[in-house]
């Protein structure tokens, strides 16, 4: 089945667990206390990757990684976060290696390539976080981002041997009250092939001269942001 909704949840590290520990925690986690609720059709835990994300005009997130759910449909999502289940047990638990409530951000995800490749152990994984230009409508800041602006950057010189997956998720509306608020426009995930898979394709030619400045014709550089993660685990 195709999902119609992504829920991403951002999460920040208490700072008491190193990458290494933080990841164990929460992989232990999953499998004590998994997301079980109606129309959830995966999941999929990014963990920390040490690193800076080399997109010219983002800066680094206040995360440190991001769990993925897709879901059948919209009410599905919404349901989980404000069942007993979550908010009683799934979240509290949770809450014990983090920082501060998840932040969350969520609507239709749009897959605009698909490697047929296996994706390596060594893939990473990096999730934008884009803020629209001021005075942009939303139709337009999403339009562009999912249809322009993938499309050049789709366009480089050997970019879909290097990407292996590249999904947006634009997010008109907050997800719900009992997750923190922010001020993204959507959520792109973009798996590479590895560590110097991701440099070589942001040191390119077609990406510095051409994919760097459209990037500034519907975002907001001072605001927008990207987390560098890894794949742990995927239900």
């Amino acid at each position: 089945m195709t999902p119609a909704f992504k829920l991403v949840l951002l999460l920040r590290s208490s700072g008491t667990h190193d990458t290494g520990s933080f990841i164990d925690a929460w992989t232990r986690l999953d499998l004590e206390n998994p997301i079980d609720a109606p129309g959830l059709l995966a999941a999929a835990f990014n963990g920390p990757v040490a690193g800076r994300v080399p997109i010219s005009h983002i800066g680094a997130a206040p995360f440190d990684a991001a769990l993925e759910t897709w879901w059948a449909r919209k009410n599905d999502a919404a349901d989980w976060v404000v069942s007993r289940a979550f908010s009683d047990d799934w979240l509290p638990r949770r809450l014990a290696i983090l920082a501060a409530r998840p932040t969350g951000i969520g609507g239709a995800p749009q897959v605009l390539w698909e490697s047929d490749a296996p994706v390596p152990p060594d893939a990473v994984k990096v999730f934008t976080l884009p803020v629209s230009r001021r005075r942009m409508r939303f139709v337009e800041f999403s339009s562009h981002w999912t249809g322009q602006h993938a499309q050049l950057a789709l366009e480089g010189p050997g970019t879909r041997e290097r990407l292996l997956r590249l999904e947006d998720t634009p997010a008109p509306l907050g997800v719900s009250t009992r997750l923190q608020h922010s001020r993204y426009d959507g959520v792109g995930a973009l798996t590479f092939a590895s560590l110097d898979a991701l440099d070589e394709e942001f040191a390119t030619e077609h990406y510095r001269d051409k994919v760097a400045d459209d990037e500034l014709t519907f975002t907001e550089p001072e605001f927008s942001a990207g987390i560098l993660t890894r794949e742990i685990c995927r239900i």
